[in-house]
């Protein structure tokens, strides 16, 4: 048992030392995973419980790291909507904010009826819709509209209150949901995607009170004709 633990414990540092050798962070990855294995078995075979844990927490955590890894290589190269998304919307070209973006989203396509937020939704979502639409109630009475390219939840996002409105997709949609809190924290790090996202955001916003504020004096007009008309 002794010769085992003796040949586990080499084989752990042998391995750790191919880890800082490796030329990617892929190898470098399962190396260290291997060299985990190695350093649990030893612990375990020599009862040193504590030594252990701790190796198998590094090992959760590296394989935690590695799953990362295989999800974005099967992401493979960037879709087209996030290419509109980062070059055309938000004007970010660097491809290593390109990818931490990507990294902070999550794609998915919904169909006609779907709500994405409810009004007074503590904390709601920041979504970003590439293809569709869908409208927006606010007690009850549709107030606007979204569409491609514009963002959601992005008044709450800046004001910190709850969401402001119902929003519920009317035709199938394809949208982004960006994990809020990561957002916020990169965008702290990285002064010019702050001032990317910041921009975006207040563009989409004043949009959205264009549209609104129209539809109002259309509808002020409308209810104007018929008053005269019944006069």
């Amino acid at each position: 048992m002794a010769e085992i633990a003796t040949i586990l414990a080499y084989a752990a540092a042998l391995l750790a030392v191919a880890a800082m050798a490796a030329t990617t962070i892929r190898q470098l990855r399962y190396a260290m995973f291997v060299a985990g294995l190695a350093a649990l078995a030893h612990f375990a075979v020599t009862d040193q419980l504590g030594w252990a844990i701790i190796a198998a927490v590094f090992l959760i955590i590296n394989g935690m790291q590695i799953s990362v890894l295989r999800r974005r290589a099967r992401r493979g190269a960037m879709l087209e909507e996030e290419t509109s998304l980062f070059q055309r919307l938000l004007g970010i070209e660097d491809a290593g904010r390109q990818q931490r973006l990507r990294d902070l989203m999550e794609w998915r396509d919904v169909e006609a009826g779907a709500v994405l937020m409810n009004q007074h939704q503590p904390d709601p979502p920041l979504i970003y819709v590439a293809r569709g639409a869908a409208r927006v109630e606010c007690d009850g009475k549709v107030v606007g509209t979204c569409g491609p390219e514009e963002f959601l939840g992005e008044m709450s996002l800046v004001s910190g209150q709850t969401a402001s409105a119902t929003v519920v997709v009317t035709e199938r949609t394809r949208v982004a949901t960006f994990d809020r809190d990561a957002l916020a924290h990169y965008a702290r790090a990285v002064p010019e995607v702050d001032t990317a996202l910041t921009h975006a955001l207040n563009r989409g916003l004043a949009a959205k009170v264009r549209r609104m504020n129209e539809a109002a004096s259309q509808a002020s007009a409308e209810n104007a004709g018929e008053a005269h008309l019944r006069g």
